[in-house]
């Protein structure tokens, strides 16, 4: 179990490099690591800690496999389903083709691989919290991760239209900004441990006063680091999206201190829902444009004018994971140069490559997990801020779908595995025998 949870947390820990060098080696390299780790994870867990883990795993399991189930079908040859394309490709070729929902089916391959490794990663995760102190390995990885990365923002020189060395509509500037928010909501949640560990350290005579402080000064560090780079370098967006999770975090934990109960989380997620409503009815292209692209400030005008017309013609069952670059082409500028992977922002990504039904079943998915972890923030003992941050990431995730891609990013995606994975590990407590 050391080697697991030590793996683990260098994965976590390498995502600044990942930041800067993703792509199909680097991907490969994290498939890799991620399957040694589940062997060692296999190997090494005590077989109470499996039986819990698999309590707990079951629900995830069943939320997760809905994106698995529709990249599988886009990849079948259903012919009656497949898209319209093929039917031209035919009659261009001349010759019989197998036709699916994909127009890209290599693509859709990949695709499946890259979304089964981070799957894989969050149960890894999971695995490894299911003990209170693997649990703190991952939270201090998470941390240190993403301070590492609010330093390299803070310290590299740039302008308005440059960012870590990159576009501004770049996947790097994306996950960046996407990370760095992330890591207010990881060192929130180690503030929260530290507050904690310090309220009951009579209970735990080897906990040291000087360690308790000096975890305190590092995530409140990180928070300082991660806020000033959002405020210098970061859309207004992703300081909502941030915003939001901390709200989040100070609601849960107010909720807990006073014994308001469940009829109070509700209460708060009413106020935010409306609040969310009211920011977003004030946004101009929201009248011209669907939800899937009308923040994406960021994004190229050419881009996002691009993307709106393929989501325009987007079958019902989208074209295909993995396949957006294949489609772009076809609806690009005479004048762009370049060609991304993907939309301007997750959700449009989402819309098109997996279809409405698959957005919408992802969305009713997502709603269930952030109600799971919210009942087990409420009901959980002294560890309770691990669901609460499992709870945070998870609502500041969902807005930042709608102003970029960069959730669909490598490095972001390993965060957000990892960081589920944490929380999901320690939603629920452990009696003594599986201890």
């Amino acid at each position: 179990m050391p080697n697991a949870r030590l793996l683990l947390a260098l994965l976590i820990c390498a995502t600044p490099l990942v930041l800067f060098w993703d792509g199909l080696i680097v991907q490969g390299v994290i498939s890799g690591v991620t399957a040694i780790g589940l062997v060692l994870i296999a190997g090494t867990l005590r077989p109470g800690e499996t039986a819990f883990f698999l309590s707990i795993a079951r629900p995830a399991a069943v939320l997760l496999a809905i994106p698995t189930a529709f990249i599988i079908l886009q990849l079948l040859p259903l012919g009656i389903l497949a898209h319209p394309i093929w039917k031209s490709a035919e009659a261009a070729t001349g010759h019989r083709l197998t036709e699916s929902i994909s127009i890209d089916i290599g693509g859709g391959v990949l695709a499946l691989g890259r979304y089964v490794t981070v799957v894989a990663i969050g149960f890894w995760s999971a695995a490894v919290a299911v003990d209170r102190q693997r649990a703190e390995w991952i939270q201090f990885a998470l941390v240190i991760a993403t301070g590492v990365m609010g330093v390299l923002v803070l310290l590299t020189p740039l302008d308005d239209a440059n960012i870590l060395g990159a576009k501004s509509a770049s996947l790097e500037h994306m996950q960046a900004v996407n990370c760095i928010s992330l890591g207010i909501i990881f060192a929130l949640t180690g503030l929260l441990r530290t507050i904690e560990r310090f309220e009951t350290r009579r209970s735990s005579p080897d906990r040291s006063s000087k360690q308790l402080a000096l975890a305190f000064i590092l995530t409140a560090a990180t928070v300082g680091v991660c806020v000033s780079a959002l405020a210098v370098h970061a859309p207004k967006g992703a300081m909502i999206a941030a915003a939001y999770g901390a709200v989040t975090i100070a609601a849960l934990v107010t909720v807990r201190r006073l014994g308001l109960g469940s009829w109070a989380v509700a209460g708060f997620a009413v106020a935010a829902v409306l609040l969310a409503a009211f920011l977003a009815a004030n946004e101009p292209a929201l009248r011209t444009k669907g939800i899937a692209l009308a923040f994406a400030d960021q994004a190229p005008p050419a881009l996002v004018a691009m993307s709106q017309r393929i989501l325009d013609d987007t079958p019902l069952l989208g074209v295909g994971a993995g396949a957006f670059s294949a489609i772009a082409p076809i609806y690009r500028d005479v004048n762009a140069n370049t060609l991304p992977a993907y939309a301007p922002t997750t959700f449009a990504t989402l819309a098109i490559e997996l279809g409405r039904p698959a957005l919408w079943l992802i969305i009713l998915a997502a709603i269930g997990a952030l109600i799971f972890l919210l009942r087990a923030a409420l009901q959980r003992g002294r560890d309770s801020f691990y669901p609460i941050g499992g709870a945070a990431i998870l609502i500041t995730l969902a807005l930042q779908s709608v102003m970029n891609a960069g959730l669909l990013g490598t490095a972001t995606a390993i965060l957000a595995a990892a960081s589920f994975g944490l929380a999901w590990g320690q939603s629920k407590s452990r009696t003594a025998q599986q201890q």
